[in-house]
C-alpha cells in the first residue's frame, strides 16, 4: 500500500441535537488537530450534507493507507478508546448511522491538493465481484470524464475500500467503492449537462448492477491541514 493515496472517510447520520454544537466544536479543535500532527496525515475537511443518507462527512486525505498502522496512530487510538463512556470519542462510534472507511484512491493516478470549492458530492457502491472490471472501466472512461465537463464540478476521484484489520466495523457493513466530487457550485447537480450524463446506456446497464449505493451532497463546514 505504501506510496498510494488515501482517505479516511467518516459518515454520521443522526447526532443528539443536545450535543451537536459541542460535537462539531470538539471535532474542530480536537478530533482532526490531533490526527494532523501523526506522520502520513495531510489534510482534513468537515461537511454538513443538504441532501442525502447521512448529516455530516468528514475526510482524511492520507500519504497512503499506511498511515493509519503507525505506532502514533495506534497510540493514539488506544488512548481516546481508553476514556470514558460520556466522552465524544467513546460517544461518537455509537451515533445512528455511523460509517467508517479507509479507502484507496484508484483513480486518477495524478497528485492532489485539496481545492478551494465548496462542496461535494459524494456515492458510493458495491457491484458483484464479476462486475467490477466493467465497472471500473465505465466509470474512469465514460462517466467521469463527461461529468467533468459539467459546469460546477471540480475534480473527480474514485477510491476502493482498504482491508483494515484493526477496524471495529466488519469489511461487508462498508460500501468497496466510493467516488468524491469538488464542486464550486452547489447547483452543479441541478444543470442538463449533469442528467445526460447518467442517462447513456452504458450508464443504465452498469447502474442496474449496484447491491448497495450510498449518496451526499454536502458544504464544507471545516478545512485543516498540516501545519
Amino acid at each position: 500500500m505504501a506510496g498510494e493515496k488515501a482517505v479516511i472517510l467518516g459518515c454520521f447520520g443522526d447526532i443528539p441535537a443536545d450535543i451537536e454544537a459541542n460535537w462539531n466544536q470538539w471535532y474542530a479543535s480536537s478530533h482532526i488537530p490531533a490526527r494532523l500532527s501523526l506522520p502520513g496525515f495531510i489534510g482534513a475537511r468537515r461537511f454538513k450534507a443538504y441532501e442525502g443518507d447521512y448529516r455530516y462527512v468528514s475526510l482524511y486525505e492520507l500519504e497512503n493507507a499506511d498511515a493509519v498502522n503507525s505506532a502514533p496512530y495506534r497510540g493514539l487510538k488506544q488512548k481516546e478508546t481508553a476514556r470514558p463512556a460520556s466522552s465524544f470519542e467513546a460517544q461518537t462510534l455509537k451515533f445512528p448511522g455511523f460509517l467508517r472507511g479507509i479507502y484507496q484512491q484508484i483513480y486518477p493516478d495524478t497528485a492532489y491538493r485539496m481545492p478551494e470549492s465548496e462542496y461535494l458530492l459524494l456515492i458510493a457502491h458495491d457491484v458483484p465481484s464479476a462486475k467490477e472490471e466493467e465497472f471500473n472501466a465505465w466509470y474512469d472512461t465514460e462517466h467521469i470524464p463527461a461529468i467533468l465537463r459539467v459546469p460546477g464540478f471540480v475534480s473527480a476521484r474514485r477510491f476502493t475500500l482498504v482491508h483494515n484489520p484493526n477496524s471495529p466495523e466488519p469489511q461487508s457493513a462498508r460500501p468497496k467503492f466510493l467516488t468524491i466530487y469538488d464542486m464550486a457550485d452547489r447547483r452543479a447537480t441541478e444543470n442538463p449537462a449533469f442528467h445526460r450524463a447518467g442517462a447513456t446506456p452504458w450508464s443504465n446497464r452498469v447502474r442496474n448492477w449496484a447491491t448497495r449505493r450510498a449518496r451526499v451532497m454536502a458544504q464544507q463546514i471545516t478545512r485543516q491541514t498540516r501545519a
